[in-house]
């Protein structure tokens, strides 16, 4: 099983100090394509902050299941989506970019975010995830 490195195409990552980096390798490919520093155009990723991965959760959560199969990011550039998202034109346009990436992933499962929340590529109705994105994969 893959670890979430420390860098992703010119992205710093960083961690929650209760993340376990050991996750699928689904969820790996899938951080790939959608972390990399012009994914928003006009808007330059540097830094990324993964507050869950394989941990934090129980059954039937998509992060414990398979090993890893989610992860949760709630910092872009430092800036947490919680307070940023609707203040930083780029904080918004980089988070809205991840998710439109994401949904492009032929494995993706649930992509819940303060943009959109998708399960399987429909719309999909449940609360919270307005303080990160959440992506898990099949």
């Amino acid at each position: 099983m893959p670890d979430i490195p420390s860098k992703i195409n010119g992205v710093t990552i960083e961690f929650s100090s209760s993340v376990n980096k050991s996750v699928g390798p689904r969820i790996a490919d899938a951080l790939n394509l959608v972390v990399k520093t012009n994914i928003a155009t006009g808007k330059v990723l540097n830094k990324l902050y993964i507050s869950s991965a394989n941990d934090q959760h129980k059954s039937p959560s998509r992060h414990v299941q398979g090993k890893g199969k989610a992860v949760d990011i709630s910092r872009i550039n430092g800036m947490k989506l919680s307070v940023y998202y609707n203040k930083d034109p780029a904080v918004k346009a980089i988070a809205n970019a991840i998710q439109d990436e994401f949904e492009k992933y032929q494995h993706r499962r649930e992509n819940f975010g303060p943009y959109f929340k998708k399960k399987l590529g429909k719309a999909h109705t449940m609360s919270g995830h307005g303080d990160h994105i959440h992506l898990s994969v099949n």
